[in-house]
């Protein structure tokens, strides 16, 4: 494969139809919108893959391991309704069952599956279920919003918030490939994320126009927010939340490099006028840098560049 994930992206879009005035928003933000009467309905879909996204020996690492990364599959979904303001409610998902695949380990799944969604109160009405050469399964989710918000909404003046602490994602995934099982924290912050959509509601209701998710690292998301814009974005790496289960796993130098570039923490980005920083932070968001006039990413005033997670270029 030649292109890398994006590029294929771009490349592919091009031989499909233009969308309906009912579409608001399609490819290229973290979830399309459609006009539903008063409000909107979100849309997305995400995939967990053996071999992509997971590795099946894990188990022997992790007991619980595919009730978490069924709670994973949910809670995926559910950030991308939560980065745009939404409420998640309705879900499909589609299962891929290699012939040594076993019922002990699916019924697991689902039970993950099954608790997230009571959790996140998402109705899960149907889906498919297929013979595969691999392990796999994936979710449509559908959310309302009133409103939402967009990557492509950030203005110069504003300042860029994040919830919760970054990194935790890779440094779990760093333990699972080194066959360790602590700190939990860690693992369970890999395998099992949960969705920020109180968060995401919170901001929107605030008046928030643009937002997005931690999905392929922190730079590279803060990057698509600074291409879709049209502006600079500044960041202090002393300002950027690490857990202290991180830090003391891994120090402090890789704790940093794991919550710039490791993704999948599903923390929620945000930019926002500053009359809104006491209201912002009330509902769970740390102030990491600001927004200006200008392109690209900046980390401690240099530019740097916003790579993250691609299926395809990882694989060349």
């Amino acid at each position: 494969m030649r292109l890398g994930e994006f590029e294929l992206i771009r490349r592919l879009i091009k031989e499909l139809p233009p969308p309906s005035e009912k579409v608001v928003v399609g490819v290229g933000d973290d979830t399309a919108v459609v006009k539903a009467g008063r409000g909107y309905r979100l849309l997305t879909t995400d995939a967990l893959v053996e071999g992509s996204h997971f590795k099946r020996a894990w188990k022997e690492t992790v007991e619980e391991f595919f009730f978490l990364l069924g709670k994973k599959l949910v809670n995926v979904c559910a950030s991308d309704v939560a980065s745009m303001g939404g409420e998640p409610k309705v879900g499909l998902i589609n299962l891929g069952v290699p012939p040594d695949g076993k019922e002990v380990e699916l019924i697991e799944l689902y039970r993950g599956v099954g608790e997230a969604a009571m959790e996140l109160k998402v109705d899960i009405v149907g889906g498919d279920t297929v013979k595969s050469g691999t392990l796999f399964f994936d979710m449509t989710l559908i959310g309302e919003s009133p409103s939402y918000m967009l990557r492509s909404s950030a203005k110069p003046g504003e300042l860029v918030g994040i919830t919760g602490t970054a990194g935790d994602s890779r440094g779990g995934l760093e333990l699972l490939e080194r066959g360790r099982s602590e700190p939990k924290y860690l693992i369970e912050r890999f395998l099992s994320p949960k969705a920020r959509v109180r968060e995401g509601r919170e901001a929107l209701k605030l008046g928030v126009k643009c937002g997005t998710d931690v999905s392929d690292g922190l730079l590279f998301n803060l990057g698509t927010i600074a291409e879709s814009s049209k502006v600079r974005i500044e960041v202090e790496s002393s300002l950027i939340p690490l857990s202290q289960e991180l830090t003391e796993t891994f120090g402090k130098e890789k704790a940093l490099e794991f919550a710039l570039y490791g993704g999948e923490d599903y923390e929620l980005i945000i930019t926002f006028p500053e009359r809104l920083i006491k209201k912002v932070e009330e509902i769970g968001f740390k102030v990491i840098g600001e927004v200006k006039e200008g392109s690209g990413v900046f980390l401690d005033g240099r530019k740097v560049r916003t790579k993250g997670y691609d299926h395809f270029k990882e694989e060349e």
